[in-house]
């Protein structure tokens, strides 16, 4: 009796050590790590005004970001450590650091700088979406208009963790590269239009002042149209109409975007000069953003 006791008892040890190990191999197969959670925004809508014109002039503010405490607020930013959008960026320099944002005298400070040989920057999200309305932010870039620096002020589409990049669109309200003083750049991101085929929609605007004054960058929006403008209303820069049939490949702009802030360094897009270390810290300011809709 105690023999076949003693060959029970390594009948089950083994069975037990194959079922851990089928355990253990049906866990690698199913992915490795867990993803990351889908964040889950406020979404501040505005009704389609239809064919009526709209007097921007005669909105209501409905949500503002002054900047005026000393930490960015949890309940409305979020610090992003990596880019998640554009899967093509294996080749910039920075971490992103909660570190690299300060505010100071009701001014959002985002500094790009290196230390023993890292570069570092911060790339920050809003909680909160926007869909319509006229979105303004007053900014100022940095200004030692040396190469290396990709800075943004975005609108990404709130379903991009759904759908993907471009297809959730994404509205460039100001992009600089900081190889090409001076000046700005404003782009719009979908399926049909985007960089990979060739298609982006980009307008390239000359400001002298770019790095040395505040500025606001905004767009009007509704369901007809994406109007751009700087610093005044009337000072329309650019006019993105609907097109004449519709669809989530050409038009996925009637849904809510969140706010994306990115200060990049290094990169193919940043100019065949790589990155000048002159430049560091270069610092992007932010006053406020401001969002108003028709009531």
């Amino acid at each position: 009796m105690k023999m076949h006791k003693f060959y029970f008892d390594r009948i089950i040890v083994v069975i037990l050590l194959n079922l851990f190990l089928l355990s253990c191999d049906s866990k690698e197969e199913s992915g490795g790590p867990e993803p990351e959670p889908v964040q889950e925004r406020t979404k501040i809508t505005m009704d389609s005004p239809g064919d009526g014109d709209i007097d921007w002039n005669n909105v209501a503010l409905v949500w503002n970001e002054e900047f005026n405490g000393t930490t960015l607020a949890d309940d409305v930013w979020v610090f992003e450590p990596k880019n998640t959008t554009n899967p093509d960026v294996a080749d910039q320099l920075q971490t992103y650091r909660k570190e690299n944002v300060n505010l100071n005298g009701g001014i959002l400070n985002i500094t790009a700088e290196k230390n023993a040989d890292v570069y570092s920057s911060a790339r920050i999200s809003s909680k909160y979406a926007f869909e319509y309305g006229r979105i303004e932010i007053n900014a100022k870039l940095p200004e030692q208009e040396k190469s290396g620096i990709w800075a943004k002020l975005v609108l990404i589409g709130d379903n991009e963790a759904q759908v993907g990049w471009p297809q959730c669109g994404e509205i460039d309200i100001m992009e600089y590269f900081s190889h090409n003083p001076n000046e700005f750049n404003i782009n719009v991101h979908s399926t049909a239009n985007n960089s990979f085929n060739g298609s982006l929609i980009r307008v390239n605007n000359e400001l002298e002042t770019v790095e040395e004054e505040f500025h606001i960058y905004g767009i009007l929006w509704t369901d007809r149209y994406i109007k751009f403008y700087i610093d005044d209303l009337e000072n329309i820069i650019y006019t993105l109409d609907r097109p004449a049939s519709p669809n989530e490949d050409n038009w996925p702009f009637d849904k809510p975007f969140y706010l994306l802030i990115d200060m990049v360094i290094g990169g193919k897009y940043i100019g065949d000069n790589g990155v000048d270390d002159a430049l560091f810290p270069a610092v992007m300011e932010l006053d406020y953003i401001r969002v108003y809709h028709l009531q």
